[in-house]
Parts: structure tokens; C-alpha cells; sequence
């Protein structure tokens, strides 16, 4: 039942988004359904706030109470004026990290993502340009190092995919640094402390709620934090297999409206 989990989190692209990145109308329609019925909605994506707005009309992103950036290392309001809660890198530590792993990826280009700017060296803006990166890199913002805190370090290979080197730099930077790979073209590092399950945490304490609270959806590595510790966390039918094996429930695919599909079942009873 909907009074069960008062608070939805949803990753957003393969999740809230189709294949087109938009969110359709029926997905739309089940949002605000859920909104009027007094269930607070939350995203959580690993695309900074400014590349979540290029995706979602701003009638949509009116209909959340929060935006979970960057894997959770930031929770912003929904016009993206108010930063609610983050955890950052520090400049010497973001120089500390990047000479780090040029030293193994030496035709790797890295990026930073600090407030609403991406800032970035030569190499990120030149792979960018070449294609697969889901980052906005600028030529007034390169730099060889970032010159103030991030709350994210991004790092674009040159050969190979992200996953295929997170092995390599979690060996490297150790148990201090969550990485990831979402599918963007980049491998991701924050703090340890920064998953989706606890900027999850953080935003519902502030509202009064639990994780136990949350109904919660997601289709890839980087939402399973998320879906393994929420009260109800529902994978995508296009979800990747460990996702599906560790969600409570699975629903239909992003393509055939699954977010929607979960929220009309609870919001008629007919889920639990």
C-alpha cells in the first residue's frame, strides 16, 4: 500500500527514462498521481543537476522534492538553487587522486564536477568531442588540476570501457573512494560515504522517514546500495541481472513504463 512507503527514489535514466531520455506520459501521469496522494519524490542519478534538467521538462522536475546528482555526493532542491546536503573532495586531495591514476592512465582525460560547473583538463575535452562521454566539458574551464573542492572526480578512458578499470582504480585509491561506472563513458569516484542509499538516507530523515519508508527503482551496479536497503526496491525489466536478482520486485522495462506501472499497483492496493 502507498502508506507504506510514503517516499519514492528513482534513478533516472533506464529507470524514468525511455530509450529517447524522456519521461512518458504515462510515467508522468503516475508521478503526479503519487504526488496528489502525498507520496514526496525524489531522483537519483548519476548525471550532475544541469544534465538532469537537459532531460526533464521543468513541469516534471516540479513534481520532486529533491534531486539526488552525481551517485548522491549532492542533494540539490528541485530548481537546483538550494544544495541540501553534500560531501566533497578537496582540492589537494582531487590533485592528490588525479596524479594518482594519470600515473596508470596516462591518455585518460579527468573532470570535476564542482556546484553546477563541470570543469575539466584538455584530454577530457578532446575525448568528449570524440563521442561516448556523457559530460559537458568547456574550453573557458580546463584546467590541469581543479583550483577548488568537487564533490565529484570523473575519469574518461581512453581504450576500453569504465568498467573494465574499476578493479584497477579501487585497488588504487583504496576503501576511502566509492567508484562506479554508469554507463556515461566515465568511471566515477567520491567519497566512500556517497551512494544513492545514503543521500536516500539523508533526504528522508529530513522529511521524517527511513529507508525502510522508501519505495525505490533502479536498473544498474550503482542503484543496488539503493534498491538492497530500501523498504520496497523494485529493478527494471531492462535491468542488469544482478539488479533484478537483488531487487524485492521486478516490473516492466523503462520502455513499457515499469515506474509507472509499480506506482499504480500501490497506489490501488495492489502492491506490497
Amino acid at each position: 500500500m502507498l502508506s507504506s512507503y510514503p517516499l519514492l527514489v528513482s534513478d533516472l535514466d533506464g529507470t524514468l527514462l525511455t530509450d529517447q531520455k524522456s519521461v512518458s506520459p504515462e510515467t508522468t501521469a503516475a508521478l503526479r498521481a503519487a504526488r496528489e496522494q502525498g507520496m514526496a519524490l525524489a531522483i537519483a542519478s548519476a548525471r550532475p543537476y544541469r544534465l538532469i534538467r537537459a532531460v526533464i521538462p521543468e513541469e516534471t522536475l516540479a513534481l520532486f522534492s529533491a534531486v539526488i546528482v552525481s551517485n548522491g555526493a549532492a542533494i540539490l532542491s528541485p530548481d537546483g538553487t538550494r544544495v541540501l546536503h553534500s560531501d566533497a573532495l578537496g582540492v589537494a586531495e582531487l590533485a592528490t587522486l588525479i596524479t594518482r591514476l594519470r600515473a596508470l592512465f596516462p591518455d585518460a582525460g579527468f573532470g570535476w564536477e564542482s556546484g553546477t560547473e563541470f570543469g575539466s583538463d584538455q584530454q577530457m575535452l578532446e575525448l568528449v568531442a570524440a563521442g561516448g562521454v556523457l559530460r559537458d566539458p568547456h574550453a573557458d574551464r580546463v584546467k590541469h588540476l581543479p583550483t577548488a573542492s568537487a564533490h565529484q572526480l570523473v575519469m574518461a578512458p581512453a581504450h576500453g570501457i569504465p568498467r573494465d578499470h574499476l578493479d584497477t582504480v579501487r585497488r588504487e585509491l583504496g576503501e576511502a573512494y566509492a567508484v562506479t561506472d554508469s554507463l556515461g563513458g566515465v568511471v566515477e569516484i567520491s567519497p566512500v560515504s556517497v551512494t544513492k542509499a545514503d543521500a536516500a538516507r539523508v533526504w528522508a530523515a529530513s522529511l521524517g522517514h527511513t529507508l525502510a519508508e522508501v519505495v525505490a527503482f533502479g536498473d544498474e551496479h550503482n542503484d543496488l546500495p539503493l534498491l538492497r536497503t530500501a523498504g520496497l526496491g523494485v529493478a527494471m525489466g531492462n535491468a542488469a541481472a544482478e539488479v533484478r536478482e537483488t531487487a524485492h520486485l521486478v516490473t516492466a522495462t523503462n520502455n513499457d513504463h515499469g515506474v509507472a506501472r509499480t506506482l499504480w499497483a500501490l497506489l490501488s492496493g495492489e502492491a506490497s
